[in-house]
């Protein structure tokens, strides 16, 4: 009998080496989920930027991801119909929206393109927020397109859907 565990027991081990070990998450699918962090000029920095931004209100925040052209615009609650915009109309829209609106939740939750990026990567968030004067809470999907300018990426549109 013991002859026979002691055969288990070198085949098992045979078994643990030539079989690896499940290793740590692909380096993508390590970024996506927050387990490492992005390199600089990856596309993820910019969305995970934007995300804590929002979250925060920070309108300043929000238009530093805007590049140097300019940048469509349709977003709910913003109190402007949608239409192309420059960094400096970003900062103001956005700050008239977080004065009118408390934002209570903004997290993307799929990303399109990250993989592979060519010139354009998307990603879409759930928002919810509540409007100071009516009380009302909303929720609505944002879309966020990035663009390159330069070696980095900025922000190409932002509109929502409910």
């Amino acid at each position: 009998m013991t002859n026979l565990f002691a055969r288990i027991f070198v085949c098992a081990s045979i078994v643990a080496v030539l079989i690896p070990a499940p290793g740590p998450a692909s380096g993508q699918e390590a970024i996506r989920t927050g387990r490492a962090q992005p390199p600089a000029d990856h596309p993820l920095k910019v969305f995970k930027g934007i995300e804590r931004a929002w979250g925060n209100s920070d309108a300043a925040g929000i238009a530093s991801f805007i590049g140097e052209g300019r940048v469509s615009i349709d977003v709910r609650g913003i109190g402007q119909r949608g239409g192309e915009f420059s960094r400096s109309q970003v900062l103001f829209l956005f700050r008239k929206m977080f004065e009118s609106d408390k934002q209570t939740k903004f997290e993307f939750v799929k990303y399109h393109n990250l993989e592979k990026p060519d010139r354009k990567v998307f990603g879409i968030a759930y928002r919810s927020y509540k409007n100071n004067r009516s009380g009302k809470v909303y929720q609505d999907k944002v879309y966020v397109t990035l663009g390159r300018e330069g070696p980095g990426w900025v922000v190409a549109e932002i509109k929502t859907t409910r």
